[in-house]
C-alpha cells in the first residue's frame, strides 16, 4: 500500500497529515511525500518574505560618456 502524506504538515500544524491511499498494490506499507494546499499557501508566503529580505538594492546604471 502506498500512502500520500504532507511532508510539511508537522512544521506548520504540528501533526502529520495522511492525504490518502495512492496504490493498493502489495502488502508492504510505503509512503510518498508531497505538500498539501494549506502548507503550500504558508510556504509561499514564507518564501516571499524570505526573498524580499534577501533581494539586494538595485543601483541605477551609471552612464560613461
Amino acid at each position: 500500500m502506498l500512502l500520500r502524506r504532507c511532508a510539511w504538515h508537522p512544521r506548520y500544524f504540528g501533526y502529520p497529515l495522511i492525504g490518502g491511499i495512492t496504490s493498493w498494490a502489495g502488502w508492504s506499507l510505503k509512503f510518498t511525500d508531497g505538500i498539501c494546499p494549506e502548507c503550500a499557501t504558508r510556504f509561499r508566503a514564507e518564501y516571499r518574505a524570505f526573498i524580499g529580505r534577501r533581494e539586494p538594492e538595485r543601483e541605477t546604471p551609471r552612464r560613461v560618456a
